[in-house]
């Protein structure tokens, strides 16, 4: 047996490395458009959370407002109850109206609006999302805000 017959390249051999070649760069391709797909998920949950954030920070801003400023008609209005102070609306992670405790809801966002020295002004903050449990213990202050606005119950007119 000769050198030349040993070394001989095959065609069928030649056709298995690209096909393997092949393959890797698909399953490379594949694992980067899965991480795009989950990401994407990811930012329109956020999207989404935001976006009714700022729906139900606006109807809270005016409920403020209709009010004149006063937290006990403002938590009447707002569908929320007055705590240390401040308005507090809790939302479960569908954005519906919860009681004042949030039993059975896993997640919840909290709307706040806190009177400010000034006359007539508060701070409304939207947080979340929120561990129901983190709830009961008062540890929201470790929670991701999603907006924050101050607000005036009266409007200045020139």
């Amino acid at each position: 047996m000769t050198v030349e017959e040993r070394v001989r390249p095959t065609r069928s051999g030649l056709f298995a490395i690209e096909l393997v070649i092949a393959v890797g760069v698909f399953t490379l391709c594949a694992a980067i458009c899965m991480g795009l797909f989950v990401r994407a998920e990811t930012v329109s949950r956020r999207s989404a959370d935001l976006n009714r954030a700022v729906s139900e920070a606006r109807s809270a801003a005016e409920c403020f407002k209709a009010a004149g400023g006063g937290l006990e008609r403002t938590a009447d209005l707002a569908g929320g109850a007055v705590e240390d102070g401040r308005v507090r609306v809790l939302y479960d992670q569908s954005w519906q109206r919860i009681g004042d405790c949030a039993a059975g809801a896993e997640t919840v966002f909290l709307l706040e609006i806190a009177p400010l020295p000034a006359e007539g002004c508060a701070e409304l903050r939207v947080l979340g999302p929120l561990e129901a449990s983190s709830l009961l213990t008062e540890d929201a202050a470790g929670a991701e805000v999603l907006l924050a606005w101050r607000v005036a119950a009266l409007e200045a007119i020139p």
